[in-house]
């Protein structure tokens, strides 16, 4: 995902998307009761974010991050067995980071860097139960594709339960590992997802939040606090090496509706906690007394959404 050591947003993305339809959206897939499955989420996606005017602390450096990610749903829901499904998920996303003014020595050049993932979301609804049960598998590719090795690939994995609290309320709570082939680590994550009303909701999903107002069938206007970054695998004189960037969008946005089911959405704020690590496989920070922490910035984004296939 966008940011892999974030794993909230892949516990709870199939799992705690609005528990209600706002009105003229067409989403395409309805879980028993009613249970819209994809209110305020996209089947399939593509943006572009840029990221600018971030500082080191601990030096002159400084760091602007572009970003361009293609998403999609690669099918509607899968019948399994004992009720679960599965959907499968397919993410590209270019990352290039333009540093200046880094020390000599180390070894952070412009990067252009690649992560390819191929998700499965697992899960289980019910007509006439609240709970919902699921899973997230994720192998990935992470790469600058200077070389590939075993060090680029990345596997995750999480689970998750939610309980329909009411019709427009929805809590959860999952547990996910991430980068199980090398230096793993382990995070908890809670969720909701609240519509009060048929033109507002509330999402929380691990460290996603988003806020929307839906002022007309076809604008809407909302709040996010959303992860940025990732970890990448790279090759440099000194061996193999992990690039990890981390940082947290704040912002507004705008959404319209050019037809039936396409969306444009654009919108910008600032960034907070960022930071930025040269580690090795085993995730000890090599220069962290002169890279780390990151100044605020800014950024802005555009996106086209399908809502439904």
């Amino acid at each position: 995902m966008t940011l892999r050591l974030l794993v909230g947003l892949a516990t709870f993305h199939p799992l705690l998307s609005s528990a209600g339809t706002l009105a003229g959206e067409a989403d395409a897939f309805t879980a028993p009761d009613g249970l819209n499955f994809f209110t305020g989420m996209s089947v399939a996606q593509a943006e572009f974010i840029g990221s600018l005017g971030m500082d080191f602390d601990n030096s002159a450096a400084e760091v602007d991050a572009y970003s361009f990610e293609l998403s999609a749903f690669l099918s509607k829901p899968i019948g399994l067995f004992a009720g679960y499904s599965m959907l499968p998920y397919f993410q590209y996303e270019a990352n290039f980071l333009r540093p200046e003014g880094i020390p000599a020595g180390i070894p952070l050049d412009d990067e252009d860097l690649h992560e390819i993932d191929l998700s499965l979301f697992i899960y289980k609804m019910e007509s006439g139960s609240p709970w919902i049960t699921g899973a997230w598998i994720n192998p990935s590719l992470s790469t600058d594709f200077e070389s590939v090795s075993g060090d680029d690939f990345f596997f995750d994995l999480a689970v998750a339960a939610g309980y329909r609290v009411s019709d427009t309320l929805i809590l959860g709570a999952g547990i996910g590992a991430l980068n199980l082939t090398g230096d793993t680590a382990v995070y908890p994550g809670i969720g909701f997802s609240w519509s009060p009303t048929e033109d507002l909701y509330f999402t929380l999903y691990g460290p996603n939040f988003r806020a929307g107002w839906e002022l007309t069938d076809s604008w809407r206007l909302g709040f996010e606090v959303r992860p940025n970054g990732g970890i990448w695998n790279i090759d440099t004189a000194g061996g193999t090496r992990n690039i990890e960037f981390s940082s947290f969008r704040v912002g507004l946005g705008s959404s319209h509706r050019l037809t039936e089911k396409l969306w444009l959405s654009f919108g910008g704020g600032v960034t907070v906690g960022n930071s930025l690590n040269i580690t090795n496989t085993h995730g000890s920070d090599l220069y962290k007394n002169t890279l780390d922490d990151l100044d605020e910035g800014y950024y802005g984004f555009v996106s086209l959404s399908l809502k439904a296939w």
